[in-house]
C-alpha cells in the first residue's frame, strides 16, 4: 500500500526533515510511527497527504507514483485517503453530520447514498444519534471520533492519523486506539503517528521509529490477533 523509496525532504533553511527514509506497508496493515518532537512524523504526513513534496526520493501509495500526482489528480488522491488530526479540525457551524458527509458531498455522492454512508460512520465510532449535535457540544473524545468517522466515511483504502490522541486523557486515547483497530480489520490499512509510547506498546503493532528524520528502528512484535 505504500513505499518510500531513499525519501528525502530538505527545507529552505538547510535542515533535513527525512533523509534516506525507505519502508514498505502492506495492504490492511496498522502500523505506528513515532520519535521524538522534531523527528519527522509530521513531515512524513504531509508527504503522504501531497501537502508537501519531497525533495529527492520516490514515493508509492496504492500503485500510484506520487512525483506524477499532479493538478486536479491531487484532489482525486486525496479522495482515496483518510486523514485524522490531533485538533479534529471540525465546523463548528455545521452539524455532526454535515462535518462527517464533507467528503461525500465534495466527490459528488447522491443523497440518499450519502446518508446511509454517515449513519453508518457513525454508529462505527459509537456516536449513532448524535447526528444533529454541534462540535461544541461534543467531549474531546467525541469529537475525535467524529474526525475519524469524516475521514472513513468515504470507504477510503488508506487512513492516516497525526497524534490523534495527542489532546485525550488516556482512557479516551485508549478507546480511539481500539476505534483504529477495529477499521484495520475491515480492510482499511492505517498509518498512526504518535509520541506516546506507552500506547503504541499496549498495542503490539509494528513500530516505525524516527530519530532526526531517519528511520532508527523498524520493530515488529510477535504475531497479534
Amino acid at each position: 500500500m505504500i513505499r518510500f523509496d531513499n525519501v528525502g525532504k530538505r527545507y529552505a533553511n538547510g535542515g533535513d526533515a527525512l533523509a534516506e527514509l525507505s519502508f514498505e506497508i502492506g495492504t490492511g496493515d496498522m502500523v505506528f510511527v513515532t520519535g521524538h518532537s522534531g523527528a519527522g512524523k509530521s513531515t512524513l504526513i504531509k508527504l503522504l497527504a501531497l501537502i508537501e513534496r519531497p525533495t529527492r526520493g520516490h514515493i508509492v501509495v496504492d500503485g500510484e507514483h506520487l512525483a506524477n500526482t499532479r493538478g486536479a489528480r491531487i484532489a482525486a488522491y486525496r479522495r482515496r485517503l483518510g486523514l485524522v488530526f490531533q485538533d479534529y479540525r471540525l465546523l463548528e457551524d455545521r452539524s455532526v453530520a454535515a462535518n462527517v458527509a464533507l467528503p461525500l458531498r465534495i466527490a459528488g455522492c447522491e443523497e440518499a447514498e450519502l446518508h446511509k454512508r454517515v449513519r453508518a460512520a457513525l454508529d462505527l465510532v459509537g456516536l449513532g444519534g448524535r447526528e444533529r449535535a454541534r462540535p461544541s457540544m461534543l467531549s474531546g473524545g467525541e469529537q475525535q471520533r467524529v474526525g475519524i468517522a469524516r475521514a472513513i466515511v468515504a470507504r477510503p483504502a488508506l487512513i492516516v492519523a497525526d497524534e490523534p490522541t495527542g489532546n485525550l486523557d488516556p482512557q479516551l486515547a485508549s478507546e480511539i486506539m481500539q476505534l483504529f483497530v477495529a477499521l484495520a480489520h475491515t480492510g482499511s490499512t492505517i498509518l498512526v503517528a504518535s509520541h506516546d509510547l506507552h500506547l503504541i506498546q499496549r498495542m503490539k503493532r509494528r513500530v516505525l521509529v524516527l530519530d532526526k528524520g531517519r528511520l532508527i528502528d523498524d520493530f515488529r512484535p510477535g504475531k497479534h490477533a
